[in-house]
Formats: structure tokens, C-alpha cells, sequence
């Protein structure tokens, strides 16, 4: 059975991190608090887990536990900061910078032990997290030094983080080294404002704590779609009933066996709760045709006066193309009534009848966040060409601007071949004024739906083992580049954007 809730202060912290990374429990805040009240405990566990995943891991909870040692501020995550540090190929991210900082002193040693063992081309990064520290060490500003002599610009920024007055005269033989004409070069500026702010005697400001609640949902429940059903099925007994509902609705849209079948109707008959039969109907869409599960849905739907809850879930799993006008008038009366509004668009997505395009227009502009979200599906599934326009507003409200960014991908009008949707790609990304990666990955996986609509093979995510060019069907660069300070520079030059575009020398050229 489920560990529950209310069961995680008598089970040891190891076995709820295992049940985490198994997808059987959600990573919310009732599991941080049990695992925060223990420190030693969960550290122990920490360092169990940190460096050997479970076999049976479903989710990778690397960030997870990064949060964990950081709100304990406990020397001993120090090997696994390291190892974060090692592996950051694209520049050190600033939640590491942050929690190497709020170690302090601890950081030090192993710091510059790495830094010494550390290839070359990685040093940089890792006498960047040293500088961070705050912390004067003989060993640190040998290191230092040797950055300001070979490289003014980023040993300036290192000795500035730092702060160690002993730096001084190295910065000032550096700056009386630069040639006397040629203006204001970065190297110069950097150095100055480096002495600048050491003869100021600038102190150092103290780390914000870290709220790692704050981070994370109240209540989250496990991963079910990464679950087998015989698991699955066993949260339909679970005592909270938003539990039961999420595990019934995880089964909508998938193939299901007999017994899930059978236990997803018996819940559709007799669950206290109608949001939890609701979805249980939704469950059951795969098995609409079938005469037990047509004749329950259809007694759902020809009653009006059940839970809208419980009506929605009997709608939805019925919304197939080709449903007759049963079914549409059906729609029809839960558009009328603002409760099932939201289902009867998504039964109109659903059943892909054109008919229904001029309701979802109107639905695009619903003051109610559901049933806008649902029309935004539709503009997509059906796909609806003309309404595409319309989600370009919806970029802007952090609710929609996924969903819209993917059926906006799903449905503009533009060619669809390998080649064209590259430039669709970019077109959006300049329309949305640029993606993050998660939406990176929709539009990508919008235009591959675009691309085996009409019969060609995925470009983005192509299927193993397809035989194309890797290089000729690689993702596009972004049209608005995101480079952070350590990042690579979008321009392919093979040098750090801060070093490149994203010096102050480049910006005053363009």
C-alpha cells in the first residue's frame, strides 16, 4: 500500500527519498517538512542516495536533493556540490555559486583541491565559485593573481568577488601593464572598478536564506504516469479523495486492461466523492465503445442533474470523433452552464467537429482560466488555422503561455516540410521574445506532431535508430539567445559569451 502523508514522520527518511525516486510518493511540502525535522537522519540518507540512484528510479531527483543539503548549510554536500560543479558543461549555475557561498570556509579546501585536479579549460569556473566564497586563503590568491596576468578581464572579476585587499597590487600592476591609448578597453574598466570598490572597502553582502518551501507545492501527488496500473489502481482506495482522483485520471486516453477496467467502474459507481467519479469515467474513455461502459456513461450523461464533476467525466470520456447528436446536444447544454463550460470545449477538441469553431473562438476570451485553456487545446488539436492569431496575446500571461506556445506551433499557418520548420521554429521564438528550454522542448514537439501529420518523420525528437544526418536535422538555435555569463556564445565561436558577444567591447559595437 501507499506510504501516506500522514505515515512519513514514523518512516525513515531513506525509504521516503526511495519511494520519492520511484514516483510513489510527490515531492511536496509534507515530505520536506518530515525530512527537515530530522537533520541527521536525512543527511545520512542524502549521502546514501546522492551517489547511487535506485534501479527502480522513475524521476531524477538530483535537484531535489541539491535542496535538501542546501537547507540543511551542512559541509557534508560538499563532495555532491562538487560533483554538480564538475558536470555544469555550460557554465556554474548560480543556485551552486550560492550554496558553495553559504558554506564559507568549509568550501574552501575542497574547492581548491578540485580546482588543482581540474582540466585546464575547467579551472576558470571553479577559482569563479573560490572568489564567491568571500574567503582570503594564501593558496586562492596565488590562483588569482595568476588569472589577473594571464587574462586582466576575468581575474579582475575574480579578485572583485573576492575582496581580499591583498589583491591590490596585483590589479594595479595589471592596469599600469594595459597600453595607454586605444580608450576604455573591458580589461581596463574591469580592473578599475575592481581597485575602485577594494579602496572603498566594499563589504560583502550577506546570503539570502535559503527557502526551500518555498520551492515546492503544498501537496503534490506521485507520478502516475510512470507507474504500472497494478500500483496505479491502488491509490483508488487512497483516503484523500484528490489523490484517488489524479491516480483514475492518469488511465485517460490509455489503453487499459480488463481488471483496471473493471476497478476504474466499480469507482465510477461507487466512490463517495464525484470529482473522484469523474474522473474514473475519464478513465474509462478507451473503453467507451464497449456496452458495460457505454451503457454507464450514457446513463451519466442523460442525467442532468448529477455533480457537474461527475457529468464532465461522462462527456469527455464519450468526446470522440463521430459522436452522434446525442452527444452534441450534450455539449450544447454544458456550454450554456458555466460549471461544465470548460469540458464542453474540451468535448468539442475532443470530437473535432469544425462546427464547433466559432464557440471556441468565443472561449478564447473567457475571463475563466479553464475554459480559455481548453479552447487554446483546441486551436491546436483540431488545428484551427484562423484562431491561430489569437493565441499570440495569451504569450503573455504565464497561465497560458505554454499551452498556447504549443498549439500556436501545432496550428499557424506555414509550410510544413523538415526544412520550413526550422524557420517556424525561430519565427516563434522572436514572436514569444524568446523560450525557455522547457518550451524549447513544446514547439519542438508541436512541430514534430506537425511534421508525421503529413506523413514525414520526427525532426526534432527523431525515433531511435532513424538514419538522418544528425547534424542536417539538429534542433535550431533559439532566434533570441540566452547566454548567461559562462555560457558558450551563441555565435559558435567556441569562446564564453562573456568573453565574446557579451563583452562590454561587443556591446559598444553594436
Amino acid at each position: 500500500m501507499p506510504i501516506l502523508p500522514e505515515q512519513y514522520s514514523q518512516t525513515p527518511a531513506l525509504e521516503l527519498l526511495r519511494q520519492a525516486e520511484r514516483g510513489r510518493i510527490g515531492f511536496d511540502q509534507r515530505l520536506l517538512r518530515s525530512l527537515l525535522a530530522r537533520p541527521e537522519e536525512t543527511l545520512d540518507a542524502l549521502d546514501q542516495i546522492a551517489f547511487a540512484p535506485d534501479e527502480e528510479a522513475v524521476a531524477d531527483l538530483t535537484e531535489q536533493i541539491f535542496d535538501l543539503y542546501r537547507a540543511f548549510r551542512s559541509p557534508r554536500a560538499l563532495s555532491f556540490y562538487i560533483e554538480l560543479l564538475r558536470n555544469s558543461r555550460e557554465g556554474v549555475p548560480d543556485a551552486l555559486v550560492e550554496a558553495f557561498a553559504e558554506l564559507g570556509a568549509a568550501a574552501v579546501e575542497p574547492l581548491l583541491n578540485a580546482y588543482d585536479q581540474a582540466p585546464e579549460d575547467d579551472r576558470p569556473d571553479i577559482l569563479f565559485v573560490l572568489a564567491s566564497l568571500g574567503v582570503p586563503h594564501p593558496r586562492l590568491r596565488e590562483a588569482i593573481r595568476a588569472a589577473i596576468e594571464a587574462d586582466p578581464y576575468e581575474g579582475a572579476l575574480c579578485a572583485s568577488l573576492c575582496a581580499d585587499p591583498e589583491l591590490l597590487p596585483a590589479l594595479r600592476e595589471a592596469l599600469e601593464r594595459l597600453p595607454g591609448s586605444g580608450g576604455q578597453t573591458h580589461e581596463r574598466k574591469a580592473l578599475e572598478e575592481a581597485i575602485g570598490e577594494m579602496e572603498a572597502g566594499r563589504q560583502r553582502e550577506a546570503p539570502e536564506p535559503f527557502d526551500i518551501l518555498s520551492l515546492y507545492p503544498e501537496e503534490a501527488a506521485p507520478l502516475f504516469d510512470f507507474l504500472p496500473p497494478e500500483e496505479v489502481i491502488e491509490y483508488l482506495d487512497h483516503p484523500d479523495p484528490a489523490w484517488r482522483a489524479r491516480s483514475a485520471l492518469s488511465f485517460a486516453g490509455a489503453e487499459i486492461s480488463d481488471a483496471v477496467r473493471d476497478r476504474l467502474v466499480r469507482c465510477a459507481r461507487t466512490d463517495a466523492d464525484p470529482m473522484v467519479r469523474g474522473a474514473a469515467l475519464r478513465g474509462l474513455a478507451a473503453r467507451a465503445e464497449e456496452p458495460e461502459v457505454s451503457g454507464l456513461l450514457n446513463e451519466v450523461l442523460r442525467d442532468r442533474g448529477r455533480p457537474p464533476e461527475e457529468w464532465s467525466g461522462a462527456l469527455a470520456a464519450l468526446a470522440a470523433p463521430g459522436a452522434g447528436e446525442e452527444f452534441h446536444r450534450a455539449v450544447l447544454d454544458a456550454w450554456e452552464r458555466a460549471e461544465t463550460r470548460a469540458a464542453a470545449v474540451e468535448a468539442m477538441w475532443r470530437n473535432g467537429d469544425r462546427r464547433y469553431l466559432p464557440r471556441i473562438a468565443a472561449a478564447l476570451k473567457s475571463d475563466d482560466p479553464a475554459v480559455a485553456r481548453e479552447a487554446i487545446y483546441a486551436v491546436g488539436a483540431l488545428p484551427a488555422e484562423d484562431l491561430a492569431i489569437e493565441l499570440v496575446p495569451c504569450f503573455q500571461n504565464e497561465d497560458l503561455r505554454e499551452a498556447a506556445l504549443f498549439s500556436y506551433a501545432l496550428a499557424v499557418r506555414h509550410d510544413t516540410t523538415p526544412r520550413s520548420v526550422r524557420r517556424l521554429f525561430e519565427k516563434i521564438a522572436e514572436r514569444a521574445e524568446g523560450l525557455s528550454d522547457a518550451e524549447e522542448e513544446e514547439v519542438a514537439r508541436a512541430l514534430d506532431m506537425r511534421l508525421e501529420r503529413l506523413g514525414y518523420r520526427r525532426m526534432f525528437f527523431p525515433e531511435e535508430g532513424a538514419e538522418e544526418d544528425l547534424e542536417d536535422w539538429a534542433p535550431p538555435q533559439p532566434a533570441v539567445p540566452k547566454a548567461g555569463r559562462n555560457d558558450p556564445c551563441p555565435c559558435g565561436s567556441g569562446k564564453k559569451y562573456k568573453k565574446c558577444c557579451g563583452s562590454p567591447e561587443a556591446s559598444n559595437k553594436s
